[in-house]
């Protein structure tokens, strides 16, 4: 090698987990979908001019930062558009999976490890949660899921007392409306149970009663405990895709469910072009054409009879042939 100051590359290459709307600034919300990319950083370190020393070139495997994706947007598996970074995760869920505990803990221990706040990071788009929510919030085609929490609470002993209405499960959901342009919250409330899944494992099914405040039944939210951590729960939906959450407290859970509630939504042009064809559809009237000769319609008009718009007379005073249906024409 020639005599110069050599230097050593070192290039690093980190998952970073990122939403639209953690780039500068924060465009309207078109999509409540984040994007995961694999990015490389190279650091260059200076060595002695007068020792000759080979360029090296060390790669690290790529890993998963978790501190970027808890603090990312609710995404989507397919919205992942690195295959390193999906691979990098899918294999760190799957040791979390391998090495969970769940199953041996049991039920009881199980219920005490979900207490508390959770956000989703990640869910297949096909999973009931993602495509409509679990508070159905995002049924119409219109409507997109873009933010969703759940808490899971003890037992309130005063709750007895004062005869509330016991509730050990809520769930929040942000639905951004992409027909007038905005978000909004819709909150569901119930209870839980653990217990042995027939199949292996333990089922964690969601009961609801109340929507938005009112008696409501939704549909069990059931879900199979894959793990859950400290920091990270792997849920395995009915159909086996994963839904992946961070624990959150609950005052970044309210901070974030309210900045989500108020971003922008970009309004997409098709759906106010539906509503004017089916209003006009449905506004429209099958136009009739009189084609009485202006004799006929001046006698009409000075008779008095109240008539159809082709002249025809409605009849209001009783039936023919035995009807009381009126008023009809004749």
């Amino acid at each position: 090698l020639p005599a110069q100051a050599p230097t050593k590359h070192v290039c690093m290459l980190a998952l970073v987990l990122s939403s639209a709307s953690l780039l500068i600034g924060r465009p309207p919300l078109a999509s409540p979908r984040a994007t995961v990319r694999l990015c490389a950083a190279e650091a260059v370190v200076a060595e002695p001019a007068e020792e000759a020393v080979a360029v090296t070139e060390e790669v690290e495997a790529p890993r998963v930062r978790w501190e970027h994706l808890f603090a990312a947007d609710l995404a989507s598996w397919e919205s992942i558009d690195q295959p390193e970074a999906k691979v990098a995760l899918e294999e760190e869920l799957e040791r979390m999976e391998a090495g969970s505990a769940a199953e041996l803990l049991g039920p009881a221990a199980v219920r005490e490890q979900l207490i508390g706040c959770w956000k989703l990071l990640l869910a297949p788009e096909a999973d009931a949660a993602m495509r409509e929510g679990v508070t159905a919030g995002a049924s119409a085609p219109h409507l997109s899921l873009c933010g969703h929490f759940q808490t899971f609470s003890k037992p309130d002993p005063m709750d007895v007392l004062t005869g509330k209405p016991a509730t050990f499960m809520e769930t929040c959901e942000v639905v951004a409306d992409s027909r007038v342009g905005r978000a909004f919250s819709t909150t569901v409330k119930g209870g839980f149970h653990v217990d042995a899944d027939p199949l292996g494992g333990l089922r964690t099914v969601e009961i609801y009663t109340q929507r938005d405040g009112a008696e409501e039944a939704l549909p069990p939210n059931r879900w199979n405990c894959a793990h859950v951590g400290s920091e990270i729960r792997v849920a395995r939906a009915p159909g086996g895709g994963q839904r992946v959450y961070c624990r959150v407290d609950a005052e970044a859970m309210r901070a974030e469910l309210a900045r989500l509630a108020a971003e922008a939504v970009e309004v997409d042009p098709k759906w106010a072009e539906q509503e004017a064809e089916q209003a006009a559809a449905e506004g429209a009237v099958e136009e009739v054409e009189d084609n009485r000769p202006l004799w006929q319609k001046r006698i009409d008009e000075a008779d008095g009879i109240q008539r159809s718009a082709n002249g025809t007379p409605i009849i209001n005073h009783g039936p023919i042939g035995g009807s009381n249906d009126g008023p009809r024409t004749q």
